[in-house]
């Protein structure tokens, strides 16, 4: 899931002070520890990270630098420099770019206030089954919202760089997905697309002590859910046929093709966050689904295109 950028010392960085008490009385909720609700949708069960101490966690958290991670902070944003967009019509390759270059500098520099957790979606059925390690900033200015992923795999060494940016200058934003090389980013659609159709996904961790700032990554998630409605810009080639979106009313709701939908459709492609996001009970996000209404979604989600 990255060459032109401005020059750091220009930058206009929000302040970075120490959270409070005061101000962690004001902060959302904590995120309760994803649990399975034993829906059936999932292919294969929750991944058991029991074994997984939290010391090992801290360990493997702080490879990536430390003095990276854990900062003081008053938002969970950083602020970015504004900027004049170069096109009427939306950002410029070039400009999606700047900002992910940008991001993965700031947070090789320390000045990022990343959340760190082992994540609920990375533990799931198409993907490696073990921890998948997670810190994730967010950034924005008045023409995007930035986001970095730095990841590894349990039983990795080296950690990868992987950023959404969304387009606020046109309506709907726009989410460009791309992979941060050495050469810079690789602009990849279709296979983020499958993951994050409404753009970046909020923080679910799997235990209360496998994230290390909860206040930080409760506001994060209100950050999450205050993004605006987006929908994919594949840069790298056409995208395949989707088929048609998802049909039910419990989803569609919010998730529609429709100018005025909270959320971009849903189609089959999207079978495996739909499976974990329903099951463990986040999605829709004020009701349980029915039995009789998860027969049919999974029918729906079984159905050969």
């Amino acid at each position: 899931m990255f060459r032109r950028i401005l020059p750091i010392g220009l930058l206009i960085l929000g302040k970075l002070t120490l959270h409070s008490a005061e101000q962690a009385k004001e902060s959302p909720k904590a995120i309760a520890p994803a649990v399975s609700t034993e829906t059936g949708l999932l292919l294969e069960p929750p991944l058991d990270l029991s074994y997984f101490t939290t010391e090992r966690f801290v360990e493997m958290m702080e490879s990536v630098g430390a003095e990276k991670i854990r900062k003081p902070w008053t938002s969970p944003v950083v602020s970015l420099p504004e900027r004049t967009p170069t096109k009427v019509n939306g950002l410029s390759k070039d400009e999606v770019k700047a900002y992910m270059v940008q991001a993965k500098e700031l947070f090789d520099q320390g000045k990022a206030v990343p959340v760190s957790d082992v994540g609920l979606i990375s533990t799931q059925e198409d993907v490696i089954r073990q921890p998948m390690l997670n810190h994730v900033s967010a950034f924005a200015n008045n023409t995007a919202r930035v986001y970095l992923l730095v990841q590894r795999a349990a039983s990795s060494m080296g950690w990868g760089y992987y950023s959404i940016v969304q387009d606020l200058t046109v309506d709907p934003a726009l989410d460009y997905y791309a992979t941060l090389k050495p050469s810079g980013p690789r602009f990849d659609g279709e296979s983020c697309y499958k993951c994050h159709s409404s753009g970046p996904l909020a923080i679910h961790p799997t235990r209360e002590d496998l994230v290390l700032d909860a206040p930080l990554a409760a506001a994060f998630n209100q950050h999450i859910a205050e993004q605006p409605r987006s929908r994919p810009q594949f840069l790298t080639e056409k995208p395949a046929d989707f088929g048609e979106p998802i049909p039910f009313k419990f989803c569609a709701r919010c998730h529609s093709t429709e100018d005025d939908a909270d959320r971009d459709a849903l189609y089959q492609t999207h079978s495996h966050p739909i499976r974990v996001m329903v099951d463990f009970g986040y999605m829709p996000p004020n009701r349980r689904l029915k039995p009789e209404e998860i027969a049919e979604l999974k029918a729906w989600l079984e159905k050969k295109p």
